[in-house]
């Protein structure tokens, strides 16, 4: 299952932001180069998991909080990755971005398929980009998917330009 539902939203997100932004989509059909950090910031901007929830194995405390055994706990990385304190104009998509986000979750919840889904969208997105370097999405069409545990688009239909 590991990057099986994430890629397919990390690639429509793509389509979607890329169509919204169509200067920096023009910055990557000129230089894939910049691929690798546009698709990070595409998982930044738009999370395809938002959250992830976890039960508390053993008491801790968490910023002065005590924390018993057995609850779950929700991590809520989606809206980490756009807390101004780490990521400044964080409302604004720009390929251009750099820092550490939560996406992929991290230590030992860390996406077992993370690599794959970026080097998933790298070859989809050079792809699309080198054939069609221009679009726009048919928002009267579109749907979005409803799943338990990713968000995303179902159905986004583009025209190529």
């Amino acid at each position: 299952m590991a990057s099986t539902e994430t890629t397919t939203r990390l690639i429509g997100f793509a389509g979607q932001l890329l169509a919204a932004h169509p200067d920096q989509r023009r910055e990557l059909a000129d230089d894939f180069s910049l691929l690798p950090r546009a698709i990070e910031e595409v998982l930044r901007y738009e999370a395809p998991s938002p959250a992830q929830a976890r039960y508390v194995a053993h008491d801790v405390e968490c910023r002065g909080q005590r924390i018993p055994e057995g609850p779950v706990m929700l991590l809520l990385n989606g809206s980490a990755n756009r807390d101004e304190r780490h990521f400044p104009d964080a409302d604004r998509f720009d390929i251009h971005r750099s820092g550490a986000y939560l996406s992929f979750g991290q230590g030992l919840h860390f996406c077992l398929g993370s690599a794959l889904a970026r080097m998933q969208a790298r070859v989809v997105l050079k792809e699309v980009l080198s054939r069609w370097p221009d679009s726009t999405v048919d928002y009267d069409n579109a749907e979005k998917a409803h799943t338990a545990s990713v968000r995303g688009w179902a159905k986004l239909p583009v025209t190529l330009g």
